[in-house]
């Protein structure tokens, strides 16, 4: 008898944990199919069980795109209940306790979200180490230089594998006591800049051309600007995210947002603590919006 996994107190809702393991496949793979490689399942026939499954459910679980699969909130939430159901099920090398080094490789804008799930991972398996290398160059990944890297650009090798993860939303951010006294000219906001090449990416490209060039400083990283806005030297362009504690002078203008990607090689996935820091982190990044700033 297949195993049932009760995923909703309020409507008693159960699953067969069949469906529930394509569906881990799918998040962990990025893609039908790969994820119907590893399961020795054709990928138009993996597509149509998830398909089968989302309208058991009502909701939509992946996004299907040309560069692969992204998991939906509701998604992101049944993946994290099957990982918790699937470790409780049988013994895992998760459950009997992994050992190696994982390689990360990220920006310092994701400092946050990798340093938070490398924590959780070193707590749940003492035997791992994380090296996390902080750095705005892209690393060879395909030649082995790291094991997993975040990425704000995809630069198509077919050597890699691409997890899309929800894209950074920007605004325009200041203290308080900066942007209160504003009108709503654009030009009247003193701006902190980035310098090249950051100042050629899309959002900031926008705000310019939205009238936001009043630049009084201009700095070389993420960080230093957003310490700069804290300061009350100025506003600038900022993820969402991050602007807990800041003023929105301009709330109706609408910036592109950042694209964001997981990448790591095929080979790093045959080490089961790579693989396993992998799924943490897809899973912590896919439910918290990608939070953080893009490479820099």
């Amino acid at each position: 008898m297949a195993k049932r996994l009760c995923l909703s107190a309020k409507r008693g809702d159960e699953m067969n944990w069949d469906d529930l393991r394509l569906l881990l496949a799918v998040a962990r793979r990025g893609s039908f199919l790969r994820a119907g490689e590893a399961l020795g399942m054709a990928a138009s026939t993996l597509s149509r069980r998830i398909t089968q499954l989302e309208a058991g459910i009502g909701a939509a679980l992946v996004e299907r795109g040309a560069d692969g699969t992204r998991l939906t909130a509701r998604g992101a939430a049944l993946v994290q209940a099957a990982q918790d159901f699937e470790t409780a099920l049988v013994p895992t090398p998760e459950t009997t306790g992994l050992s190696g080094r994982v390689r990360v490789t990220a920006g310092e804008g994701f400092i946050g979200p990798v340093t938070d799930a490398a924590v959780e991972f070193t707590t749940r398996h003492p035997g791992c180490t994380v090296d996390f290398t902080v750095t705005p160059d892209l690393v060879k990944l395909s030649q082995g230089a790291s094991d997993i890297a975040i990425r704000t650009l995809h630069m198509g090798e077919p050597s890699l594998i691409y997890t899309r993860l929800p894209d950074v939303a920007f605004g325009i951010f200041a203290m308080p006591d900066l942007a209160s006294p504003l009108g709503n000219a654009p030009e009247s906001l003193p701006m902190i800049g980035l310098l090249p090449p950051q100042d050629q990416l899309p959002h900031v490209k926008a705000a310019r051309a939205a009238g936001f060039g009043n630049i009084r400083i201009r700095v070389s990283s993420f960080a230093a600007q957003l310490e700069a806005v804290r300061r009350g030297h100025g506003a600038a362009v900022l993820p969402r995210v991050l602007a807990t504690g800041l003023a929105e002078p301009f709330p109706d203008l609408s910036l592109p947002g950042l694209e964001v990607f997981l990448v790591t090689r095929p080979q790093a996935l045959r080490q089961p603590q790579i693989r396993a820091f992998l799924d943490l982190l897809k899973v912590r990044m896919l439910g918290s919006g990608a939070a953080g700033l893009p490479d820099a």
